[in-house]
């Protein structure tokens, strides 16, 4: 709440901006001294900042250079979701009866059909559960089946490196989700040359474990994967024996399965009978919508997605507009189609290229005029800029910002996006400077290594002092 009321109050701040002209040639020549030697002359560094006070340009620097943005991406379709699908959009997942509920025996099977919601927990399926208690049933005579048809079968993105898969931000795309389809691996020592002791999270699911690693006097090596299948979890090499327990978070391999084993598990537990097969199989046209489980609103889920950059959202809001507007099966095709009208149509510009929601991919472009625009348009949506503001990580304060400004004057006066990728950095999004501006800025570097967060750090600190000469 605190965080929120200063963005709040400094929005405000706007109204009483002053509107004298600043020392546009003085400041720009200040700022142009920061640009590292090393992006002089060449196209490793793009930087546009713009007063959304007043309306002027105060730096750039190739501003219409297309850049890789990294997880900048997220700027856009974050903007692209709230817009189209609206603020308080949710995602339903239903659960269809493929017969009658007869005296706590619910005949026909089950039939669960997801629809891309990608905020689903174990605690969320826990009070599904509950809720299908409620609602009289005691037991399940048939199969379980389920249906993630609304998505195609795509689960990695073009561009994705295959060496990335296993990593839990790099998680299979699939209608259905769970936990952000990671799972955490617990691995803790025990007496020297003894297997060390493995523990899952949700312990609701319960896979084979092939445990290999000993415990050790020597220097903790973990390997910690799932294999191809799914099927087993395998923890491999050495953990020192006086070492504390080591937490690794994995992705899943096979989303539909995942699912359904802690959900079959779950009944189990709250003492629904069930003793028949986990199946996937698309809904029949006669199954009867027995109960919906709807996510959060679209805002709050669009806040975890920026503050903590999680990726699976993004490629679920791309596959849903996807799905909603050109028709199911949602894909990265389709959905990026859609995202790039939209673009074209709002006048941003005809620059960006989408490969995906996240910005995992390399074959995402942008300019930093353009995310510069998208910011801008943002801030001035009446119906969602509030939300999509604080979305952004605040300097300092939360989010993948957290541990960065902390002992700087920076420290929440930027509220901005990350985004990291080997090669790439960027910084994006708004800094509300001391004399009650609200600027609009973005810096993508492509090559130019450690040097590009040097320049963020010095640019930021001059724009937040906005604009002496």
């Amino acid at each position: 709440m605190y965080k929120r009321n200063i963005i709040f109050v400094l929005l405000l701040l706007v109204v009483c901006v002053p509107t004298s002209a600043f020392t546009k040639t003085n400041y720009q020549k200040k700022l142009i001294n920061l640009v590292p030697q090393e992006a002089r002359g060449n196209g490793k560094l793009g930087v546009y900042v713009k007063s959304l006070s007043t309306g002027k340009v105060l730096f750039e620097y190739n501003p219409n250079k297309t850049f890789i943005p990294a997880s900048n991406n997220k700027i856009i379709s974050s903007y692209a979701a709230l817009s189209l699908l609206g603020k308080n959009f949710r995602f339903k997942t239903e659960f269809l009866t493929g017969g009658e509920l007869n005296k706590g025996t619910l005949f026909g099977g089950l039939y669960v059909k997801a629809y891309g919601d990608p905020s689903i927990t174990t605690d969320d399926l826990i009070r599904i559960v509950r809720e299908l208690k409620k609602k009289g049933i005691k037991r399940i005579k048939g199969d379980i089946y389920f249906d993630d048809t609304y998505f195609d079968n795509v689960n990695y993105g073009k561009g994705w490196k295959r060496a990335w898969r296993g990593d839990y931000y790099c998680p299979p795309i699939d209608a259905f989700s769970l936990n952000y389809n990671t799972i955490d691996v617990t691995v803790s020592p025990r007496k020297r040359w003894e297997s060390p002791i493995v523990e899952i999270t949700p312990s609701a699911y319960i896979p084979n474990i092939k445990n290999t690693a000993e415990s050790s006097k020597y220097k903790s090596k973990l390997l910690v994967g799932q294999s191809s299948t799914g099927e087993e979890i395998f923890v491999k090499g050495k953990i020192n024996v006086n070492s504390r327990p080591q937490k690794y978070t994995i992705s899943v391999m096979e989303p539909v399965s995942y699912f359904g084993l802690v959900f079959r598990n779950l009944l189990v537990l709250e003492g629904i009978e069930f003793d028949g097969q986990i199946r996937r199989k698309q809904t029949p046209q006669w199954a009867t919508v027995f109960y919906t489980h709807y996510s959060m609103p679209l805002h709050e889920i669009i806040n975890d997605f920026n503050k903590d950059s999680v990726n699976i959202i993004g490629e679920a809001l791309v596959k849903t507009l996807g799905a909603k507007y050109v028709g199911p099966p949602g894909s990265w095709e389709n959905g990026s189609y859609v995202i790039s009208e939209f673009l074209k149509d709002s006048g941003i510009g005809s620059d960006i290229s989408i490969a995906d929601g996240s910005g995992l991919s390399r074959f995402n472009r942008v300019t930093p005029k353009e995310l510069a625009t998208v910011l801008s348009r943002a801030y001035s949506k009446s119906d969602f800029s509030y939300e999509y503001m604080s979305s952004l990580p605040v300097a300092g304060v939360d989010g993948t910002l957290k541990k960065r400004f902390r002992r700087s004057k920076i420290k929440g006066k930027v509220s901005a996006k990350t985004g990291y990728l080997n090669g790439v950095r960027a910084l994006s999004g708004y800094v509300f400077a001391k004399d009650g501006n609200i600027l609009v800025f973005s810096v993508i570097s492509n090559g130019l290594g450690w040097k590009a967060k040097t320049f963020q750090n010095e640019l930021l600190s001059e724009l937040v002092d906005c604009c002496s000469s």
